[in-house]
């Protein structure tokens, strides 16, 4: 099986392009232009980590992609407003689906819960065969810089007292690449499925982190519900993340 991976350059999609090379499938990543120096370079430490992997091959121009050779097609859809990018995002959104529709291939749209509406429309217009995974919002390595919980975890290595309160659905990066792994194939055409965090309300000390809001609450749609369980715990994950900040901390600025 080859999948075609499009924005994998954003945190969910560089994380599944990874899982799925460790289920030895081969991967097609595009990626969009990082939009800051610091996505830049991550970028390019992870595409090191990668190395000369024969199942990957990753590209910056749609012109290098082998749509003859795709067997499922993902686009990986981040919540980043950078407006250099949206038009890109558009471009590219519009391609995969002219690839997924002259193939006739599954394609699947992983995105936020708060932009999947529009997207939902356009795919509905074009595609026979498409399905969409609503996710919560992520944590873990190589969490985009501006994101909250990574501005919080730079402000503990800098020793400074500040507690962080989570009050939205939360999942582990790794959680959410491995329920995507185990539904690739299973996904029902024209179907909306969110992702589900089984984490409840807690508190954690060492990290002054407080997860006010039960991860658990009722979506107003008609998606499929898909609990994930037995996922990594907040204060695992926020360690796992701290590692990567650590590991990272001259491209990180710290």
């Amino acid at each position: 099986m080859r999948v075609l991976v499009v924005g994998a350059q954003s945190h969910i999609g560089f994380a599944l392009c990874e899982r799925l090379l460790e289920e030895g499938v081969e991967v097609m990543a595009f990626f969009l232009d990082p939009p800051t120096e610091i996505n830049r370079r991550l970028l390019e430490e992870r595409l090191m980590l990668v190395g000369r992997n024969a199942l990957f091959q990753g590209s910056f121009s749609q012109e290098r992609w082998q749509a003859e050779q795709i067997d499922i097609v993902i686009y990986c859809m981040d919540s980043g407003q950078d407006e250099t990018l949206i038009e890109r995002k558009r471009g590219c959104l519009k391609k995969s689906v002219e690839i997924a529709t002259e193939l006739t291939r599954q394609f699947v749209l992983i995105t936020s819960d708060t932009l999947h509406i529009n997207n939902q429309r356009y795919l509905e217009n074009h595609l026979k065969t498409y399905s969409i995974i609503k996710l919560p919002k992520l944590f873990g390595p190589f969490q985009p810089p501006e994101e909250p919980i990574h501005q919080f975890l730079i402000s503990y290595l800098s020793n400074k007292q500040e507690t962080l309160v989570i009050e939205e659905p939360i999942l582990f990066i790794k959680d959410a690449v491995n329920a995507i792994i185990e539904m690739i194939g299973k996904f029902e055409t024209g179907k909306v499925y969110s992702f589900l965090s089984e984490l409840k309300n807690e508190e954690f000390e060492a990290f002054s982190v407080e997860l006010k809001m039960n991860a658990m609450r009722i979506i107003d749609d008609e998606s499929i519900r898909c609990s994930i369980k037995n996922q990594t715990t907040i204060e695992m994950g926020l360690i796992e993340q701290l590692s990567c900040i650590k590991a990272y901390k001259e491209i990180y600025q710290i």
